[in-house]
């Protein structure tokens, strides 16, 4: 429920607009990026263009869009929230040092020493880089325009992770290379991602296991994995001499030359960028710098989730204990009602026992008359007779509470 209304000022989300990007304007306003972007357009307010931000924080001087006349502006109702519940919604960490860590990094990255730039002519020298381009040269041979999409790519094993047409290969390799330099000079490195736990089994699902080695930028402490890629178009191939194409060749698949980076180790709770891609004014290459501030992002957000995984884990193992503590409990207290249950058994069982034998008792003698002494069947009431004495309840054991656990689970 909204605390207030208001109407937006123009001239200051103007401001705001070429102060911030979009998506922190957005949550001061506690409204979306959508909500934010329609209502610029209502009030004629131009905002930054596809990657401003980016070459903003790269270094570069750039010209802010002077905010056009606009005499008949609509007003625009706007909702907001109280900022004693703002600070409520403040996000504690539980590993603050790594966001402190965060912020110092991708200050770094704005000065201008720091700006990547893709040389074409970049000499090939990591080899990892190399080993792709040879793993990618060989798909070039089997490049095929019906499977595979019409690309081309590495197998990922001691390789960067690229599936491309055959032409952007080398414009893949300088992107790649340039990373690798400035991952380098910024101290950060390239290497094999280690094997998780459970791939350390020869066999998955029955079938032996493939060894491969993918090749991930290592980020502070935090293995990041990332692929380039290419989008391939579908094409309906024309008829040969009237008759149609088998129905596995009717289409062939054209690479589109446009690019995509994409980071793969993407934490949940979108704190970071996983994509970019070729658009119109901007390309890959072009955005490497904030594709290492997301680098940079992921780095922290993974060490959050960690944490948040590992305080799960223990809330989880308390949960857990005391769910088996109570089952321990129960099967206790069940024991307790069988044994009592048992017992009173026991009890109407002995006084169903004595009040028959002195019925019968009775009877025996009043038929017997003087012939009871040294018959059978005073025979029979004397043992009868032992016999509940010696069931007596005050021959029995008392009952305890304390019981152990009867079928122990665990």
């Amino acid at each position: 429920m909204c605390k207030g209304s208001e109407y937006y000022d123009r001239e200051k989300l103007y401001e705001e607009v070429w102060a911030q990007p979009v998506s922190k304007v957005a949550k001061r306003y506690g409204v979306s990026n959508v909500a934010i972007a329609k209502t610029c357009r209502k009030m004629r307010i131009p905002v930054p263009g596809v990657g401003y931000w980016n070459k903003v924080v790269s270094g570069q001087k750039m010209k802010k869009l002077a905010l056009p006349a606009f005499e008949t502006c609509p007003k625009v109702q706007r909702y907001f929230i109280r900022s004693e519940e703002i600070e409520e919604k403040k996000v504690e960490r539980l590993v603050p040092e790594a966001f402190a860590l965060e912020d110092q990094l991708i200050q770094r990255e704005s000065s201008p020493g720091m700006e990547i730039i893709c040389d074409p002519d970049i000499s090939l020298a990591d080899p990892y880089v190399r080993n792709t381009e040879k793993k990618l040269n060989e798909s070039k041979k089997r490049i095929s325009s019906h499977y595979g999409f019409g690309r081309c790519g590495s197998d990922n094993n001691g390789s960067f992770e690229v599936s491309i047409g055959p032409d952007n290969i080398q414009r893949a390799l300088v992107i790649l290379q340039t990373l690798c330099t400035a991952l380098a000079k910024r101290g950060y490195s390239i290497g094999e991602k280690p094997k998780k736990a459970h791939e350390d089994s020869q066999y998955q699902s029955g079938y032996p296991r493939r060894e491969t080695h993918p090749i991930c930028a290592i980020v502070v402490d935090t293995y990041i994995s990332f692929r380039i890629t290419e989008t391939s178009n579908r094409r309906e191939i024309e008829k040969k001499n009237g008759k149609n194409p088998p129905s596995y060749e009717k289409y062939e698949y054209v690479p589109s030359g446009r690019l995509c980076f994409e980071i793969l180790d993407d934490p949940y709770g979108n704190h970071a960028r996983s994509k970019w891609q070729d658009g119109k004014a901007i390309r890959v290459e072009d955005q490497l710098n904030d594709i290492v501030i997301n680098m940079i992002k992921v780095v922290a957000i993974t060490k959050e989730n960690k944490a948040q995984a590992e305080l799960q884990r223990e809330r989880w193992r308390i949960e857990e204990e005391k769910r088996r503590e109570q089952e321990k409990l129960k099967r206790i207290d069940e024991a307790r009602i069988q044994n009592l249950v048992k017992e009173t058994e026991r009890m109407i069982s002995l006084n169903h026992i004595r009040a028959y034998v002195e019925a019968i008792s009775a009877e025996g003698k009043q038929r017997l008359g003087d012939a009871y002494p040294g018959s059978d069947f005073s025979k029979w009431v004397e043992w009868a007779e032992d016999f509940l004495v010696k069931g007596d309840p005050g021959s029995w054991k008392l009952p305890t509470f304390d019981l152990p656990d009867p079928h122990p689970q665990y």
